[in-house]
Parts: C-alpha cells; sequence; structure tokens
C-alpha cells in the first residue's frame, strides 16, 4: 500500500463549520474516486488533513483524480514508518538514495507532542546520519533541489519529499447551487469552473434557435459541459431551451440596436423562472466588462434589473487572455472555438446599443407578445439532460 497525504487549506480557517466543509470535500473526493474499488483505498482523516492508503499500482490515477477536487490545498505520496530515528532514518535515505539532486534540506514538525524529541533536536541528530550515509550530498536551506519532509503525527511518521498543488478554493456543494448560461464560447465554461472554485454546484442552460443553430452547434455545448463536469458535483444537470419562437419575435422590436439587450433579458427571465423551480440561488454568465460593445455596465444594468436572483460574473474583470489561459488550463479552449456558432453570436446587430436605458428597454418589449412566447418556451421548449457513465441522457 501507499499513502497520500491531502492537505486541506483555507478548510482549516472555518472555525466551528470546518467539519462541514472538511465532510463536503472528502464526500467529492469520494465521488472523484467512484471508479475504484473501495476495498482498494482506505480514508483517515484529522482536523489538518487527510491520509488515502492506497493500492500500490492505483497512486498514479489516483493523483490525476485528485487534482480535479476543489478544496484540496496541496498533496502528497508519504512513506509511513514507525516513530524512531532509525526507521525515519531508513526512509529518507532511501528518498535520497533513489534521487539525482544534491542540494538537501530537512524540515521536520513534531504534530505528536507526545514525542520524546523536539523537531530541532530530531533534525540535528537526522541530518548528520543522512549526510554521512549519503556521501556527496550537501546542506542548502536556502536553494535546496531536495527537501524532505517529515511530520512526526499520532499514528507514525510521514516522509516525503514532493507537494503537487491541488486547485485550492472551496469544496463543490458548500456554497449553495447556481445555473450558468453556457453559451459555447471560450468565457462560459471559465465562469462555471471559477464559481465552483467558491464551492457552488452548478448546473447549466443553454439556448439554442434551430434552424439557425445545427446539431454540432448543440454538441458543442455538451462537450464544453462534460470537460467541466470533471469539477462538478456528480448530480449536476444540463437544460436546453429552445429560444426560436421568441426569437422570431424579437425581430419585431422597433429598434434592431436593442435586439441582443433583449435577448439577453428574455435569457435571464426563463433561466430565473427554471432556477425558481430546480433551486439555484444564483446565475453565472461569462460576461467581461467591455470586451464587446454590448457588455458595457449600462447593459449590465439593464439585464440585472429582471433578475430576481443574483447574477455571478466571474470574468467580468478579466481580459481575453487572462480568459483563454484558463480556459487551456481546464482544457475547454480546443472545444470552445469550435466554428459553431451559438444564438447571441449569430443574431448581433450590426450596431448594438451600448448605452442601453431600461425604459428604452421596456418599450421595445411592450411592443412585442413576449410574455405569452416565454410560458409557453417554459413550458414546452426545455429538455433536462443527466450526464450518466459519460453521456447526456434526456431526463423526463
Amino acid at each position: 500500500m501507499k499513502s497520500i497525504l491531502i492537505r486541506y487549506g483555507e478548510l482549516t480557517l472555518k472555525g466551528n463549520n470546518k467539519h462541514i466543509f472538511i465532510s463536503q470535500l472528502i464526500s467529492n473526493i469520494k465521488n472523484q474516486l467512484s471508479s475504484f474499488e473501495k476495498d482498494k483505498i482506505k480514508y483517515i482523516k484529522d482536523n489538518n488533513s487527510l491520509v488515502l492508503d492506497v493500492d500500490d499500482l492505483l497512486v498514479n490515477e489516483i493523483i490525476d483524480k485528485l487534482k480535479n477536487v476543489f478544496g484540496i490545498y496541496s498533496f502528497s505520496v508519504i512513506e509511513k514508518c514507525d516513530k524512531n530515528i532509525q526507521e525515519i532514518f531508513k526512509v529518507v535515505l532511501k528518498i535520497v538514495n533513489s534521487s539525482d539532486k544534491k542540494r538537501f534540506k530537512l524540515e521536520i514538525a513534531r504534530k505528536d507532542k507526545s514525542f520524546p524529541m523536539s523537531s530541532a533536536d530530531l533534525k540535528l541528530e537526522l541530518a548528520p546520519m543522512i549526510l554521512k550515509a549519503a556521501g556527496d550530498l550537501i546542506v542548502d536551506v536556502k536553494n535546496p533541489d531536495l527537501k524532505i519532509e517529515i511530520l512526526i503525527k499520532n499514528d507514525a511518521a510521514h516522509v516525503f519529499s514532493e507537494r503537487i498543488e491541488g486547485l485550492k478554493g472551496l469544496p463543490v456543494g458548500v456554497s449553495g447551487k447556481a445555473l450558468s448560461l453556457l453559451s459555447g464560447g471560450i468565457d462560459s465554461p471559465v465562469s462555471s469552473f471559477l464559481t465552483m472554485k467558491r464551492g457552488m454546484e452548478v448546473d447549466f442552460i443553454h439556448f439554442m434557435t434551430p434552424p439557425h443553430t445545427t446539431p454540432d452547434a448543440l454538441e458543442k455545448v455538451f462537450e464544453l459541459a462534460k470537460i467541466v463536469s470533471k469539477f462538478n458535483s456528480k448530480n449536476f444537470k444540463l437544460y436546453v431551451c429552445n429560444f426560436s419562437m421568441l426569437l422570431q419575435e424579437l425581430q419585431h422590436i422597433p429598434q434592431q440596436s436593442y435586439k441582443i439587450t433583449i435577448m439577453r433579458r428574455m435569457f435571464i427571465r426563463i433561466a430565473n423562472k427554471l432556477s425558481l423551480k430546480e433551486g439555484h440561488q444564483s446565475l453565472i454568465t461569462g460576461e467581461s466588462l467591455g470586451q464587446v460593445a454590448s457588455q458595457t455596465i449600462n447593459s449590465i444594468d439593464v439585464i440585472n434589473c429582471v433578475s430576481d436572483i443574483p447574477i455571478l460574473r466571474p470574468v467580468l474583470t478579466h481580459d481575453k487572455e487572462e480568459i483563454i489561459a484558463i480556459s487551456k488550463k481546464i482544457k475547454t479552449y480546443e472545444t470552445s472555438i469550435l466554428p459553431f456558432d451559438d444564438a447571441c453570436s449569430l443574431f448581433v446587430p450590426k450596431n448594438p446599443v451600448t448605452k442601453p436605458k431600461r425604459w428604452t428597454a421596456e418599450k421595445q418589449e411592450n411592443a412585442i407578445l413576449w410574455n405569452e412566447l416565454l410560458d409557453f418556451t417554459l413550458e414546452n421548449s426545455i429538455e433536462k439532460f443527466s450526464l450518466i457513465n459519460g453521456e447526456f441522457i434526456k431526463q423526463e
């Protein structure tokens, strides 16, 4: 068996609610590792860390899975041994001999205060033993290329030489549930990912407009939801709304420059009503301030005012390069740039209004029959999908 030490990071600062965050994190880890046989993994937790005892052959696969779990600060593959200096020395020497690095630093933390030696005393006794046995090793406390850490814990001494960075953030599920407007572009998957990082479970809604948008465009959205799902809760939903009837009616507004603004107000109204029914506490969009002509603070105000729940915009202050960098990191970029247009990109007017006003937007809406069509769309034109065994299955 091998052991993996998982550090909680930010979760340890949550005071009396710490156990709630840690329990959710462990639940999410178990969900990520659910494809492995239960008897291959043993969970050992305390207030500041979690240790997984795992089958030797599964270590690399499990590490890859842990990299997708929000709430993990970092983790290490560790060697456990008895809490005596000879046994600790043997494990440290094994690590040294398996490495070609020569600038060495030893760090020791005594978590078990009943251990008879202080951290400093243990280091003073252990370091000369290692240097003598290793031969050509030198101490370099400022710029080591091999740092070996020893934790003296209640159950054993934990020895390791590498810290693997986790996603950090909060465990998905501790901050409630949101509905993300997933367009198929670069920005909305990144916004969804960043919202998950702060502990929100995320469902998705996509607005399609057949025959103007193609089946390939919808398949692209399914693929994006699959990619982002590895960071999400196991029970998330994807809603697909056929927006064609409302879109046709929008062609009749008096001022065509307001078309994209009115379209987004309709998206928000539909998402609000769906959220009320399905228990979402906020919406998520991929709007970035000033990125395109219609994403101004005036537009945001006119769109916000039709929502009864908060609208989160995680990439609001990011520029395009920053958003693209995150999309590449989470592996949505290549799918997002596939040449299949969504409803917004297809129907942006030639000169969209950049400083819309609420009363003018309301005037445009009063000129069309949107209320009845919106209710019809909610009742008849939204399909719900769940991801089951890697494929989206329509739910009744």
